[in-house]
């Protein structure tokens, strides 16, 4: 073998390595990740807290920036307090200031001065200013922080290329200014949330900024001066915004229902009235008045109407007797539901104790407005307040209505267990007391509909009209029964006074309230073919006077009859 061969046979193992495809190793891959990282960050990485607390510490005694180690770990310290539970530099304004003008000695330096400002930058996005804790000193002071870096935005640019989050803070120097959100709503709303991953990524905000939350308002902000359609449409994203922002959640629901509440027509909205009953309670209960008061009386009526609304529909059909629903009952009372001032719920032993979910879920919506009722199987009542006028319906098929007159005293206190039993003690079924009672029957007294009957009756006795609120302006919604039977008996007598000097023309209502009035039964047997009676015995010649008037006659031993 020549010389030259055996060069060439040395030589041909090395190139043959040479052509082989170069695989890289995945710690190489990381290490260049994380190498152009901080070249996008401009630095390193952020300083370990302990570095920082040290910082502070040696500050808050000495009151020096000494030298631009100290600068630069101060300026990404502001939040942190000296000691335990104790105030950190953003409040207290002299060190703040010492800071800030230890910073401002490195301005020749911008490389130096722009650490420094993210630094600062960070302090700004965690420091809370809305906290209920931090005190008055540290939200001025964070404004002085805010005002500092709106002012030095452009200090941190140099003639050469610099970090990226450089040119995300200059591009977007209103993150420092009154609003700071201002710029983002519109592609926020539109479900384009990529602007704000790269903010947070280059400034370094955290997830539990209060940046992130003003967002949240910001929108809701922005889709209430949107036109009604828009605004509707983007409601469910709000409400899933405010559901994880507690902190937020109320001001940013005042604004969404009283944008609501200017919607022609407020149309049922499931979801707005579940979020706010959910989050406020029932809008009419007195409990809850602190709750509901930021929001417009208009806003806060239609909530309440949808509330009943629900209600009625949830008795009519859930709480009927064996589960059969009474869509007629149900649509004759849904009519009515702006005249209906206040709602109570007598509940039976099954509706009170089942751990079915959606009686769990409906007791506790119905928070505050049950009563127990003594009462076997699926037996529950409806107590509705129209003006003066008590109305009680029953979830069996075939129980007439009972109404009593709230202006009186009220025959069953419904802080007690009530009962069913007719006259019963504390019973819900007091037909001598009651000044109305009605069947839902069709065809009886020359109705063709009972719906008919009823509606005819509450309008020419009580004044109740459907889709019209209750009339006298009284507003009942603040007052439990209790309160209405218990403290009527002054009203009670002065009206027994003037019906002795000036009776009301005869009606059925009428004659009921008289009879309750005097402790007499109206016995009604005219739906059978018989007469109208009024039983009893009563010394008061002003009660026979009455009677006559009106058209009875008396028999001995039974009453009067018509």
């Amino acid at each position: 073998m020549s010389a030259l061969d055996h060069l060439a046979s040395l030589l041909r193992p090395s190139l043959g390595e040479g052509a082989k495809t170069t695989i890289s190793g995945g710690g190489i891959d990381a290490l260049l990740v994380e190498m152009k990282a901080r070249l996008k960050s401009g630095g390193g990485r952020t300083p370990s807290e302990d570095h920082q607390l040290d910082a502070v510490r040696r500050y808050w005694d000495s009151q020096e920036v000494s030298t631009f180690r100290d600068a630069y770990l101060l300026a990404w310290s502001l939040c942190i307090p000296h000691c335990p539970r104790g105030p950190c530099v953003l409040e207290d304004r002299p060190r703040l200031q010492g800071v800030l003008d230890g910073i401002d000695g490195y301005k020749s330096k911008t490389s130096a001065y722009r650490r420094c400002y993210q630094g600062l930058v960070k302090s700004y996005f965690t420091y809370d200013a809305d906290a209920p804790e931090v005190p008055p000193v540290g939200r001025k002071n964070w404004g002085v922080l805010r005002d500092y870096l709106h002012d030095n935005n452009g200090d941190i640019r140099d003639r050469g290329p610099g970090p990226e989050w450089v040119d995300t803070a200059a591009k977007n120097r209103q993150l420092f200014g009154e609003a700071p959100c201002a710029p983002y709503v519109s592609a926020l709303l539109q479900g384009d949330a990529s602007c704000i991953d790269d903010l947070c990524e280059q400034l370094q905000i955290g997830k539990g900024s209060w940046f992130l939350r003003q967002l949240v308002l910001a929108q809701v902000e922005g889709a209430t001066k949107l036109g009604h359609g828009e605004f509707q449409h983007l409601l469910p994203r709000l409400l899933g915004l405010l559901a994880n922002n507690e902190v937020l959640r109320d001001r940013g629901m005042i604004m969404v229902l009283d944008r609501y509440a200017q919607v022609p027509g407020t149309i049922l909205h499931p979801g707005l009235r579940d979020h706010a009953v959910s989050w406020w309670g029932n809008p009419w209960l007195p409990s809850n008045a602190t709750r509901w008061g930021g929001v417009v009386p208009a806003a806060r009526s239609m909530v309440a109407e949808w509330l009943k609304l629900e209600f009625i529909e949830t008795f009519f059909t859930k709480l009927a007797e064996d589960g059969l629903g009474d869509p007629r009952r149900m649509e004759f009372w849904k009519r009515y539901v702006k005249a209906i001032d206040h709602i109570e719920f007598a509940l039976g032993s099954f509706a009170r104790n089942s751990r079915e979910q959606d009686f769990v879920a409906l007791r506790r919506k119905m928070a505050g407005l049950t009563c127990e009722l003594e009462a076997p199987g699926a037996n529950n009542a409806f107590i509705m307040t129209m003006g003066n006028l008590v109305a009680v319906e029953f979830s069996g098929l075939g129980n007439a209505l009972y109404g009593y007159d709230a202006g009186r005293s009220i025959p069953f206190d419904t802080s007690r267990t009530l009962g069913l039993s007719v006259g019963g003690n504390n019973s819900l079924k007091q037909k001598r007391r009651s000044i109305l009672w009605l069947s839902h029957q069709d065809g009886i007294h020359g109705w063709s509909k009972w719906e008919d009957m009823f509606e005819a009756t509450l309008r020419k006795e009580f004044g109740i009209l459907p889709s019209a609120s209750a009339p006298w302006g009284t507003d009942r919604s603040s007052q439990p029964l209790q309160s209405l039977s218990s403290g009527k008996r002054g009203a009670a007598d002065s009206s027994l006074n003037r019906d002795k000097t000036h009776p009301e023309s005869y009606s059925h209502v009428a004659l009921r309230r008289f009879a309750a009035i005097h402790g007499l039964e109206v016995d009604d047997k005219t739906s059978m073919g018989g007469n109208l009676w009024v039983r009893g015995a009563s010394s008061d010649e002003m009660v026979n006077q009455v009677l006559t008037r009106w058209g009875f006659r008396a028999k001995p031993g039974k009453g009067w009859w018509r």
